[in-house]
């Protein structure tokens, strides 16, 4: 099925470190399998839906998809706890070059697909065009899909919001200071190359991120679905984040919007058609439609948890709340909001400048609601010029949407 072959050198090896993420793993594994990985390896932490049973199923045809766990850095003290990333990143490297007969390694999330030349070439074509040691960074398209339905598979046309952010394909052997999420710090100067083969240029303050004059869509990228629908990302807001007490993933900044800078990728015809075969072939292989169901309510029950959860988290830090869940139009999230600031309201109904802030705020998810609460403030200052050109502002958006 995959052209992998034992005696194929050098062998590039993709690793992964995966948290509740069953629903998700079949689809990544076999993505990265039909893109050219030799081996995948994946770490499972802090898991608690059916993650073994799936992986297990995965290499028992497919013997260069291996797993294991990563929970033992949970037994060093509690300062590492927040650096499971890279210290498995490190062993996973050390273990490559100790083992021999690897040329590269790469370090994925779950939720990011490596997208090469609308998936009519393979990894090593792409490793073969650069100068042999070459790291080569690939850029972010960040998913933005808000009528996907949940547990939607790779869609032939890929939109999306580009980042500056990269994942770095390394040189096995190549000497590391220190490991970050996205470009590492070299022992020694390296040049570090885009696809487009131009240099990677820092950001002056943010040194893993590209400089506007080279930060461009390329022929290949990393399809960042760290959104999914609506539905899935508010699931997986509850997944929290590794050191962090706080139930919700703080790291979001809302579900993203289409904007005219947004771009999109229509995948090859001819490419697509094998590789949804090609998928179709590899889970009737792996045979795992109980547990797929299994996984797919676990992520069903924590959005349930996610939404029962949401009135404590509000009392607890509203400020994040708004940031983390700015641009969801569910109608759970948006009830228990309007309710939130509906209280805030009743114990202050004269503060202006509240009722000018939570406006704002019900913007992000509800412009009726920013109307009425704009429209509290204009009853207590008429002539007020900042809330009369709020209002009109809020009027025009609305109006904007309607005729979209």
């Amino acid at each position: 099925m995959f052209s992998h072959k034992q005696n194929e050198v050098p062998k590039v090896k993709l690793v992964a470190i995966a948290k509740d993420e069953a629903a998700y793993i079949p689809e990544w594994v076999h993505h990265h399998l039909f893109v050219g990985f030799d081996e995948i390896e994946i770490f499972i932490n802090r898991t608690s839906d059916n993650s073994e049973q799936v992986l297990n199923a995965i290499n028992a045809q497919y013997p260069n998809v291996t797993w294991d766990y990563a929970d033992w850095i949970d037994s060093c003290p509690v300062e590492a706890h927040k650096h499971i990333q890279f210290i498995t990143y490190a062993n996973a490297k050390y273990q490559c070059q100790k083992d021999g007969g690897y040329s590269h390694i790469f370090f994925l999330d779950i939720d990011e697909f490596l997208i090469l030349d609308e998936l009519t070439s393979s990894i090593h074509d792409l490793i073969k065009r650069f100068p042999a040691n070459t790291p080569i960074a690939f850029e972010w398209l960040n998913d933005c899909t808000p009528m996907a339905k949940a547990f939607s598979k790779i869609p032939q046309t890929l939109t999306g919001n580009l980042s500056p952010l990269v994942k770095t394909l390394l040189p096995v052997n190549i000497a590391i200071e220190e490991f970050r999420h996205h470009l590492p710090v070299f022992k020694e100067q390296v040049s570090t190359m885009l696809v487009d083969q131009s240099f990677f240029k820092p950001q002056e303050k943010v040194k893993q991120a590209l400089d506007s004059s080279v930060n461009s869509l390329k022929s290949s990228f990393i399809y960042h679905r760290a959104h999914r629908s609506q539905y899935e990302y508010i699931s997986l807001l509850y997944r929290g984040r590794p050191g962090d007490t706080f139930a919700y993933k703080s790291n979001r900044r809302g579900y993203p919007q289409l904007t005219r800078k947004s771009s999109s990728v229509l995948l090859d015809e001819k490419a697509y058609f094998e590789y949804q075969a090609s998928f179709k072939k590899f889970f009737n292989a792996i045979a795992i439609d109980k547990l797929s169901v299994g996984a797919e309510q676990f992520v069903s029950d924590r959005y349930k948890a996610s939404i029962d959860n949401l009135d404590k988290h509000l009392l607890q830090d509203y400020p994040l709340m708004v940031r983390l869940f700015s641009g969801v139009l569910d109608d759970k999230v948006i009830g228990a909001f309007k309710s939130y600031r509906a209280d805030l309201i009743k114990a202050d109904p004269k503060n202006v400048d509240l009722l000018i802030s939570l406006s704002s705020d019900a913007q992000k998810q509800d412009i009726d609601e920013a109307i009425e609460i704009i429209l509290l403030a204009k009853k207590i200052r008429p002539k007020g010029p900042l809330i009369n050109k709020k209002l009109e502002q809020l009027l025009q958006t609305k109006q904007q949407s309607a005729n979209k």
